[in-house]
């Protein structure tokens, strides 16, 4: 079912693990929006996955990368190329200056999950480069905690999304969306 987003999009944060690509697929499915996954573009346009982008030029020039790409996504909404679903990397809210184009570009979802079932969600993938340590609940924990407020500065709305099903999740935030589009 479409959203009249008034040529804006529907902005995903959350930590790693917390399901933003996932069900930014759904949610995209259910409207007809475009996703955008700001990691893949970083990706693709640099030509290399995030982990050797981390280990090759580190991690403030991955937010650097990631502070241009979403300027690039404000100047295309600006354009009038906006109804789209962006799922953004977890540490996008980093920097003031991405928290503030997060806030004013659309409408910004923060997905919060409990520890456990980051880790959970986590423990398999390599591609996740601040989680190659051993103790990876350590880890997730701090960031969590760093993040929070951040995410919660961000975002139009808070889903905590630890127990929900995606299949759940989805028509909460289109039913938020189009009120908070109307």
């Amino acid at each position: 079912m479409p959203i009249d987003t008034k040529g804006r999009p529907i902005i995903l944060i959350g930590l790693m693990g917390s399901g933003k690509t996932t069900i930014g697929k759904e949610l995209s499915k259910m409207t007809g929006m475009k996703l955008i996954d700001m990691d893949s573009i970083i990706e693709e346009q640099i030509g290399k996955s995030i982990p050797e982008i981390f280990r090759e030029k580190g991690e403030k020039h991955f937010r650097a990368l990631e502070t241009a790409l979403l300027r690039y996504i404000e100047a295309s909404i600006n354009e009038g190329k906006g109804s789209v679903i962006i799922s953004t990397g977890g540490g996008v809210v980093l920097k003031p200056e991405n928290r503030e184009i997060l806030r004013r570009m659309g409408f910004t979802v923060w997905f919060n999950v409990e520890v456990p079932v980051l880790l959970e969600r986590t423990s398999r993938s390599q591609n996740r480069p601040l989680l190659q340590s051993p103790d990876k609940f350590e880890i997730l924990t701090r960031l969590n905690k760093e993040r929070a407020p951040l995410y919660e500065e961000s975002a139009h709305l808070k889903l905590d999304s630890t127990y929900i099903s995606v299949q759940d999740t989805v028509p909460l935030i289109h039913e938020a969306a189009l009120k908070f589009f109307s």
